[in-house]
């Protein structure tokens, strides 16, 4: 049987195309175990989307997990010397497409979730972030498959800021997710971020970034909704979407507190990743 004439899934296609994206551009192939030793996550949890880890005891009575995060697992691997990547710039690019196991949100019970996606860990630049926002929308651009695309961001680290010595820090963001300004306003949040999201404009340090991708301006859009877990992301946030999907396909963002709490202090990392299994609604399949 000729493997070329075989029919492929949309998802499995998507795979594949985004292999080649990635591979073409610079990023090495990244493969791990479906396993962890639990107490890796048991104290990592504000780093994952979900809190519940499907558990088993191994034969030597460890307790494991199946894997519920890609992103942990690779940055615990990555090798650093005095808190750098060992390569010649300090930058390591690694791309996966890996299963993990989870409860989604709204969900009632554990799924197999595929995604493909990258990550980029050591001495970032902001070019080194750009290089990522584009690959995102690249990725976008690949599954959309014709349709219609955009990237929604926000600057996390902005709102970190200005919330860091707000005491109801929870319930703001509540309100920003939700895009309530009428619950702003009654929180007695900062102007500042009353301001942002009434203005729909980016800030000087977000726009700066997206005015370096000009091929794909139009596709970019400010979105404060996106800040969710300040816990996890400390820059820019983002969050893709494709036409006749009717949630977010990819998600991603600059996660450099994970670093510092794996020990890797002097490291910066950003990296995002792309839902498979939605792919499934692209149109014609």
């Amino acid at each position: 049987m000729n493997l070329l004439n075989l029919k492929l899934r949309p998802e499995e296609r998507a795979a594949l195309n985004l292999r080649n994206l990635y591979e073409a551009c610079g990023y090495s192939f990244y493969r791990m175990s479906r396993f962890e030793e639990y107490d890796f996550y048991a104290d990592k949890k504000d780093f994952l989307t979900s809190k519940r880890i499907l558990t088993f005891t191994d034969i030597n009575g460890k307790l494991m997990a199946l894997r519920p995060d890609v992103t942990l697992s690779i940055i615990k691997h990555v090798r650093l010397q005095d808190g750098q990547v060992k390569n010649s710039d300090g930058v390591q690019k690694f791309y996966y497409d890996e299963k993990v196991y989870r409860v989604p949100k709204n969900a009632d019970s554990f799924r197999e979730i595929s995604q493909a996606g990258v990550e980029c860990v050591g001495r970032l630049s902001d070019e080194n972030i750009c290089e990522v926002l584009e690959l995102a929308l690249k990725s976008l651009e690949t599954v959309a498959d014709g349709r219609n695309f955009v990237l929604d961001i926000a600057n996390a680290g902005l709102i970190a800021e200005l919330l860091d010595e707000s005491k109801n820090k929870s319930e703001i963001l509540k309100c920003i997710a939700a895009k309530n300004i009428h619950g702003l306003k009654t929180l007695n949040a900062p102007e500042k971020i009353i301001n942002l999201l009434e203005s729909g404009e980016f800030d000087e340090e977000t726009a700066k970034i997206i005015n370096s991708l000009k091929n794909y301006k139009d596709k970019i859009k400010i979105d404060y909704s996106a800040v969710s877990n300040l816990n996890y992301y400390n820059g820019l946030v983002f969050r893709g979407f494709i036409e006749g999907v009717p949630e977010s396909i990819l998600s991603g963002g600059q996660y450099d507190g994970l670093l510092k709490l794996m020990g890797k202090k002097n490291s910066r990392a950003v990296g995002f990743a792309v839902y498979l299994d939605l792919v499934r609604s692209e149109k014609n399949d």
